[in-house]
């Protein structure tokens, strides 16, 4: 099995900071997505890649033994085990769990548990709750023996922000003391808020009968495209120069999939924040929804014809506004070419 490199797929280092590698992911994800690229395997393949690689760096302990794992990396292949089998990967097994090792499935966007690699699941997949590893290497009578009495226990689930917009339910398989799995089915309210805690009653550790309880707290997953501020949503929409300067319409996006139509009014500058009202998160107790707040951003026309480029010539002699004048467009050879002044009102 190839080890796999998440620094290089994010194109960090690997002294990034939690800044550096969420601009990094967001970045590339935003880049990469399958709702940018339709149809195109190779970018959805590199899409669920850069969201892997986001997946371990951006949680301190999946990082931390990520690059342990890496420097053992040539140990682990010339032992050829995997976990749990005594040698390899870690040295020991996972007879006993790590302390502090907590994980779970979870999905982003297009992905599932199935779109990651075999290096992913192997070191990094499962379901583990309050230190002791669920379904990986660990002896039921083990568990029984450190775990018999009813607990409370705690646990972080990572959602989409579209999994928090719509509401959504997780299936997870948990592995009693006696040796039983059971599965269990947490549904995950429309409106839930990052940092929120879920409580799945009966289901923490203890003899059948008198478990204590499951706490799932809830963290969202950065989106490429929207960002959650309190109950509003905000995302940036591209308006041509001339819709800006005269009004219009364009096309906006929303976090269920659809496009409306958001009224440009005249003379919008570019930074300029417009709010549709009612198409942001809704509240999880109800009582309605926050906005959706959209950020202009002015783009300028690319290729233009000599009939467009000379109304932008007429525009900016009624404007007062020194250009460059050449005859193909190509300021390059202009002496001087490259900078733009205007005139000082």
């Amino acid at each position: 099995m190839e080890f796999r490199d998440y620094y290089k797929t994010l194109g960090v280092s690997k002294s990034a900071g939690d800044k550096e590698i969420k601009s990094a992911y967001r970045r590339l994800a935003r880049k990469y997505h399958p709702d940018v690229n339709p149809g195109d395997k190779s970018a959805e393949e590199r899409f669920k890649d850069v969201a892997e690689a986001y997946e371990v760096l951006s949680d301190p302990d999946k990082r931390r033994r990520y690059d342990q794992l890496g420097a053992d990396w040539e140990h682990y292949s010339k032992a050829g085990a995997g976990p749990g089998a005594g040698a390899g990967w870690p040295p020991g097994g996972f007879r006993r769990a790590q302390p502090g090792y907590k994980r779970t499935t979870f999905t982003f966007g297009n992905l599932s548990d199935a779109d990651f690699s075999d290096f992913f699941k192997q070191f990094f997949g499962g379901f583990d709750i309050d230190g002791g590893l669920f379904g990986q290497g660990v002896r039921a009578s083990e568990f029984a023996e450190r775990r018999p009495e009813r607990r409370n226990v705690e646990h972080e689930i990572e959602i989409t922000l579209e999994e928090a917009y719509r509401g959504s339910e997780r299936s997870l398989e948990l592995l009693d003391p006696d040796g039983s799995r059971r599965r269990i089915a947490v549904t995950i309210p429309a409106g839930i808020r990052n940092g929120s805690k879920l409580r799945v009653a009966g289901e923490g550790t203890g003899r059948t009968g008198a478990r204590g309880d499951l706490y799932l707290k809830v963290s969202i997953r950065p989106h490429p495209r929207f960002e959650l501020r309190g109950n509003d949503l905000r995302t940036v929409v591209d308006v041509p120069a001339a819709v800006a300067a005269l009004g219009g319409e364009v096309a906006a996006p929303t976090l269920d999939g659809a496009n409306v139509s958001l009224t440009i009014p005249p003379e919008t500058q570019s930074g300029r924040v417009l709010r549709l009202r009612g198409l942001g998160m809704p509240s999880v107790r109800g009582g309605g929804r926050g906005d959706l707040l959209v950020q202009v951003s002015l783009t300028i026309p690319k290729s233009l014809t000599d009939r467009e480029r000379e109304l932008f010539r007429e525009l900016a002699s009624l404007r007062g506004d020194k250009v460059h004048i050449d005859s193909g467009g190509d300021t390059g050879t202009t002496p001087g070419a490259g900078t733009i002044t205007g005139k000082t009102r």
